[in-house]
């Protein structure tokens, strides 16, 4: 009997390590993975429909004489009228999902992960199941620290920012916890893709 394909959802924190999840499942699972924040800047490059729209809502004053976008001024933009940041998001986040969509549909992997920061506007159907990478605050302002140079300061800010615990949960099916090594992550994403996926 042939397998079906699944699409799997994968959200948390920053900091919570999703990258490490993501890499285990590529190299022991097969797994395909599409990434949002790329497909969303793929989506803002030079003769793209995204840009297009975006540039046709908001204008051009953020692009580079030669088309591309800066990303700086645009950060500007968007940060200085939150009706921008709206439009913008309003355009590319529906884009982002379609494409992604398309891409996993695509994809000649039997298991297939699309990581994104926020699943709100997704395709209800699209996804098998969603699963959030969970790791403690302290160990992700721990990483932060190491990894990005952040103040701690800095890092509660982002955090302070983004869904709780409580939503992610709340909104997730599976909770991948990530306080340990990678062992631990090989260990779980095993028993879950051995036992109750496949």
């Amino acid at each position: 009997m042939e397998q079906k394909k699944k699409i799997i959802g994968i959200t948390g924190g920053v900091g919570a390590g999703k990258s490490s999840v993501l890499a285990v499942l590529k190299e022991d699972f097969g797994a395909k993975i599409i990434l949002a924040d790329l497909v969303a800047h793929d989506l803002m490059e030079p003769g793209s429909e995204g840009l297009k729209k975006v540039t046709e809502a908001l204008g051009t004053s953020f692009l580079d004489p030669d088309g591309s976008v800066d990303r700086k001024v645009l950060a500007d933009v968007i940060f200085r009228n939150k009706d921008a940041l709206k439009t913008m998001n309003s355009i590319i986040h529906p884009l982002v999902w379609k494409t992604m969509a398309e891409a996993a549909e695509a994809a000649e992997e039997q298991l297939v992960i699309i990581e994104a920061a926020v699943f709100d506007t997704a395709p209800k159907d699209l996804f098998d199941e969603l699963w959030y990478v969970y790791t403690t605050k302290e160990n992700r302002i721990i990483r932060l620290m190491a990894n990005r140079g952040y103040s701690r300061e800095k890092c509660e800010d982002i955090i302070g920012r983004q869904a709780s615990e409580e939503e992610y949960r709340a909104l997730c099916d599976r909770v991948i916890d990530n306080n340990g090594d990678e062992s631990d992550i090989k260990r779980q994403l095993k028993e879950i893709l051995d036992h109750e996926i496949c």
